[in-house]
């Protein structure tokens, strides 16, 4: 991307690395969240709440902060299109608007089956956590704790489920529904399906792709 080693190791990163770092976090939510609430019926219900309010802001950054310009986005494409195998994508872009969608997003489908980079480095959602964290502990006080836990643990399903559609084949129908959500994102319409780890935003807000299954989706069991 940059043309330069060092930059380059802060843009990709290990799929377990978000787990080693935000497993052990829920988990001193949930007991922080416990010793101020005193209900464990509380407690899941302020988890569940996290989870809704993470999957509304996974489909909310995706659909209005990473798709605003479809011509800065072709235009961005094309400059990548043209390039050769080694030589760096950022000085070739044409202004802050194509290197910012490049970065967030644009490597991203340009790249899709770059393992590397299909889970968000820690030098992005460290701040973004950081920054979430005392937003909710500013609106819900005690609530926050376990609020943050489920939006924790909303965000690590969104990595978990984005890596596996890319890379492996799901046994699951559902698994198979979200790959072939997914897909058709990024394959077909990149107008629609914003929602990685539901679909439930995508029908209420009316970006669902609810096209009949083609013919090689059928066939591959998509």
């Amino acid at each position: 991307m940059f043309g330069n080693g060092f930059l380059e190791k802060f843009t990709y990163v290990h799929p377990a690395v978000p787990h080693i770092l935000y497993l052990p976090l829920i988990g001193y939510l949930l007991y922080r969240g416990y010793r101020a609430e005193e209900s464990i019926g509380i407690i899941v219900a302020l988890f569940v709440a996290g989870t809704v309010i993470w999957s509304l802001t996974e489909y909310v950054v995706h659909r209005f902060t990473f798709h605003v310009a479809p011509e800065t986005e072709q235009a961005a494409h094309e400059a990548v299109s043209g390039l050769k195998d080694d030589q760096p994508v950022i000085p070739a872009l044409d202004g802050w608007r194509q290197v910012w969608y490049f970065i967030a997003h644009g490597v991203h489908h340009d790249f899709p089956n770059d393992s590397r980079r299909l889970v968000m480095p820690p030098g992005v959602s460290i701040p973004l956590a950081t920054a979430f964290y005392f937003l909710f502990r500013w609106l819900l006080d005690a609530h926050s704790f376990a609020v943050f836990a489920g939006f924790v643990a909303g965000y690590l399903s969104y990595d978990t489920i984005h890596y596996t559609v890319h890379h492996f084949r799901p046994r699951t129908a559902f698994g198979r529904y979200l790959k072939k959500h997914h897909f058709r994102h990024h394959y077909q319409n990149s107008d629609l399906n914003f929602g990685v780890s539901s679909p439930v935003w995508d029908a209420v807000l009316g970006t669902l792709d609810r096209r009949e299954p083609s013919a090689l989706e059928i066939a591959e069991g998509k």
